[in-house]
């Protein structure tokens, strides 16, 4: 009982010694509740079946996947972690991120939480990039249950660039990909009486997603790409499933491979296929370099067999943009965004002869 104490001494120290010194630092605390003890999820084809989760509140039900965490390079990020599990154990493996062993969630080199525990996970945002978190507790099936989620890592002071200093976007996506195999979850494996043994079936996934939708659903403003031309459009994906993800990039969009597993790519490349391994996260820029309405092909590799299981075709529409002359509509009108190429706003002059000279 004394270790908390001289740990707090130690600390204090160091605040007193290097306070006048420090610089304010950003803190972002989320709340993380570890649940297996009851959750269903509901499927792209009606399909439902019991899942593992991480919520924010009590009250939430488990979902596969859990909310994407968000802070920028220079925070500290604070996660108050609370497992709601009955008979299992939990924790929050912070994969990718720079942690010490305390904060890393391996059981087996700091610490596991059991119903009602709680403790607190906390490490400083160094470097801007994509990562994961996951339940590190017999992973191979509290990961398939459903107890994962993205991490983001933006650029310092919230920028809109890849990482600090790096290339600037104007719109971003987070995607996470994942499979489920419904057996798992109707019979959900379980260890030995020993806890050393766990037994798990053969692995034939059923569902192949992207942020947990997939077919129909990925028309999800979080998932689909609408862009403008010219618009780049940063996309960061991490895989937390089983199979190999061959993503395939239409032509038009220029698709650049800029970062990986956190860090930027000395030498970024342009490609039209790249193949994601299980935990690895990358960062790719697009450019659509004209209008046209394709997809983007998520392909789910079996990494035995290199035999691709299934495909989902996010949708991606890119359009022209449209500018106009202000002056053509008279003194003191003003049009923003100029040029737009979805909606414009006009703040007109009392005449209207310009403009149905200019509509016209």
């Amino acid at each position: 009982m004394w270790r908390p104490d001289i740990r707090s001494f130690i600390v204090t120290l160091v605040v007193l010694a290097i306070g006048p010194f420090a610089r304010a630092q950003n803190t972002v605390t989320y709340s993380c509740i570890l649940r297996s003890n009851f959750g269903e999820q509901t499927m792209w084809d009606g399909e439902s079946f019991r899942v593992y989760g991480i919520t924010s509140t009590i009250n939430e039900p488990p979902h596969a996947p859990a909310t994407t965490l968000f802070c920028n390079e220079g925070d500290s990020m604070v996660l108050n972690a609370l497992s709601f599990s009955q008979g299992d154990h939990h924790t929050i493996h912070l994969h990718g991120l720079d942690v010490d062993t305390r904060n890393d969630g391996d059981p087996a080199t700091s610490f596991s939480l059991s119903h009602l525990q709680d403790t607190t996970y906390s490490f400083r945002a160094d470097h801007a990039g994509t990562y994961l978190y996951h339940c590190h507790v017999g992973d191979v099936v509290h990961v398939q249950m459903g107890m994962y989620g993205l991490l983001v890592v933006r650029a310092a002071g919230g920028v809109n660039t890849a990482w600090t200093g790096g290339p600037a976007y104007d719109q971003e996506k987070n995607w996470i990909t994942s499979e489920m195999d419904r057996s798992w979850h109707d019979t959900i494996p379980v260890h030995d009486g020993d806890q050393d043994t766990l037994h798990i079936p053969p692995y034939r996934p059923d569902y192949f997603l992207i942020n947990g939708k997939s077919h129909q659903e990925l028309m999800d403003d979080d998932i689909r790409i609408s862009a403008a031309v010219g618009e780049k459009v940063y996309l960061r994906m991490g895989n937390i499933g089983f199979f190999t993800n061959r993503v395939v990039f239409p032509s038009e969009v220029d698709a650049e491979v800029i970062d990986s597993d956190g860090r930027p790519i000395p030498n970024a490349f342009f490609t039209d296929t790249l193949d994601m391994m299980p935990g690895e996260r990358y960062g790719v820029m697009l450019t659509p370099l004209q209008e046209f309405d394709g997809v983007l092909a998520m392909g789910y590799v079996d990494m035995d067999t290199d035999s691709l299981w299934d495909t989902q075709d996010v949708p991606i529409h890119v359009q022209g943009t449209i500018g106009y002359d202000e002056p053509a509509f008279g003194a003191g009108a003003v049009i923003y965004p100029n040029p737009a190429w979805e909606h414009i706003t006009l703040r007109i002059p009392p005449t209207m002869s310009a403009i149905a000279d200019h509509l016209t």
